[in-house]
């Protein structure tokens, strides 16, 4: 097996060895991309396509006719936002599948577009979690400096006009403050761009991700974010270039005083669409790269005789956390509860069941005669995916269209009402299933006080009245009990797992 010579890089040396990789395997990585691409372009044109129609309604001073295009264009505006929660989800495969192919192709190995999605497919949920918990980082930084600013305006407009100096200085303020919301964003996105290559290579915990690229980032912020910047630069610019004689043309038609149209806007999509393809594959591939960098410079260890020994005899690399098992084998994992709750919101309430499913194998893993059944959650899933329907088709006044929209309102109810009784049974199947699992493997004079004192450490109440939400809090508090590496309860050992030496601790 070729592999690399894996030495600390230079800014100028990790950038070479980027676009070097990047063109000897241009095709495998834009490969990879055109799928997000796709969609991505897909939903831009029936966006433009909708909007297209609104704008060539007859009368549009026609009360009539405002209103009808009003509720076309929150309808598409509905079925934007639909589409582009599948777009997010394909693109978190891609980044995932770019992340694996560059470790593989990085490390001499061969590695394919099919391979690459298919070996990150159990990984989707942990990308996502791992994007959204930087994304509510920021957006809690933004919503903070938001706050301030109402309060900073209402100020404002109380202070008398004798006091203009005042009123200046609390504007130069409330610059300075979005100012410095801008700046503490780009640390943030800085200080995770690593946590998705450790989340994947490593097989850790999302929030020991973020804990992980906030360790080895530290000290080469200034580096990563001039590395993400010319990435992002390069992107820009040759999306820019492909689009360029559409735009012209496009700019030509407004000085005539005429109004571009779909000839124009699709192609210059399609062809933007291209240029992505082609250029995305840029940033993840570097920060990919950075992330073995840091590993070299940070902790001192020899990858390639790690990856050497761990083809060899199928042990464990040193300095990497323990694998969870053999092939197949899924654990549970601490996940943010913030995060759970900001999914949920966004989700329309989807992500409910989806947390069932995604935890459906880990959780029948566990020691426990109770499983957790799939018919269920299916009628949980289309429950509340029935209420976002809903909630598209009552803007649609057209013709029969207004009949479906009525029936569907009158069904909804009794559909919420069952989807929301199986929750809360899957609920307590959970806690069932954790219980059982935590339980005393032997039988003795106290193992029913021991069981006892289990049932109160998992509330039933709070069970009940805040389900997966409490239910992920437990796990995450109970997860070194429920996967003890030595005997006694909570003991998850396989006849598979060969005998290893204890790694050392990653910092």
């Amino acid at each position: 097996m070729s592999t690399v010579n894996l030495v600390p890089l230079g800014l100028g040396e990790l950038l070479d060895r980027t676009f070097s990789i990047f063109r000897k395997h241009f095709w495998l990585f834009a490969g990879i991309m055109v799928l997000p691409q796709g969609l991505l372009v897909a939903l831009q044109i029936v966006v433009q396509v909708l909007l297209g129609f609104v704008a060539l309604q007859p009368h549009p001073q026609n009360p009539q006719t405002a209103a009808q295009s009003m509720h076309f264009a929150l309808s598409a505006a509905l079925a934007s936002f639909g589409i582009l929660i599948p777009y997010y989800i394909v693109y978190a495969m891609a980044l995932g599948a770019t992340t694996h192919a560059l470790s593989e192709v990085y490390l001499g190995r061969m590695a394919t577009i099919r391979q690459s999605y298919r070996v990150i497919l159990r990984s989707v949920w942990k990308i996502l979690h791992v994007i959204f918990s930087i994304l509510i980082r920021v957006f809690g930084i933004f919503a903070l400096v938001g706050f301030l600013f109402v309060i900073m305006m209402g100020g404002i407009a109380a202070i008398p006009k004798s006091l203009i100096w005042l009123t200046v200085m609390m504007g130069l303020v409330i610059f300075l403050g979005f100012l410095a919301a801008i700046v503490l964003a780009v640390i943030f996105l800085v200080r995770y761009s690593v946590a998705v290559p450790a989340v994947l290579l490593e097989k850790i915990s999302v929030r020991h991700a973020l804990k992980r690229s906030a360790a080895l980032s530290k000290g080469f912020l200034w580096r990563l974010l001039l590395v993400g910047f010319l990435m992002v630069m390069i992107h820009m610019m040759i999306v820019s270039l492909c689009q360029a004689p559409f735009s012209v043309a496009g700019i030509l038609l407004y000085v005539k005083g005429a109004r571009p149209g779909l000839w124009i806007t699709i192609p210059s999509l399609l062809v933007g669409g291209v240029g992505a393809t082609a250029t995305s594959p840029l940033l993840m591939i570097s920060f990919a790269i950075a992330y073995y960098d840091l590993r070299v410079r940070k902790e001192g260890f020899d990858l390639q005789l790690m990856m050497t020994h761990l083809d060899d005899t199928g042990a464990t690399p040193l300095n990497t956390p323990a694998q969870s098992g053999p092939e197949g084998f899924d654990r549970l994992e601490e996940s943010s509860i913030l995060a759970m709750v900001f999914l949920t919101l966004i989700t329309g309430g989807i992500y409910v069941p989806l947390w069932f499913f995604i935890r459906r194998k880990a959780i029948n893993g566990l020691k426990s005669s109770d499983k957790l059944g799939i018919v269920g959650l299916s009628v949980v899933l289309a429950g509340y995916a029935l209420t976002i329907i809903v909630g598209f088709v009552r803007n649609l006044n057209w013709g029969s269209w207004a009949n479906v929209g009525y029936l569907l309102t009158i069904i909804q109810p009794p559909i919420l009402l069952v989807s929301a009784i199986i929750v809360i049974v899957s609920c307590f199947k959970v806690r069932s299933i954790l219980l059982d699992h935590l339980a005393p493997r032997e039988q003795s004079m106290f193992s029913a006080g021991a069981r006892l004192q289990q049932d109160d450490e998992i509330s039933s109440l709070a069970t009940f009245f805040l389900g997966i939400f409490y239910l992920q809090y437990k796990i995450n508090r109970l997860i070194d009990r429920l996967y003890a590496s030595e005997g006694g309860q909570g003991e998850m050992s396989s006849p598979l797992s060969p005998a290893l030496p204890p790694s050392p601790a990653i910092s």
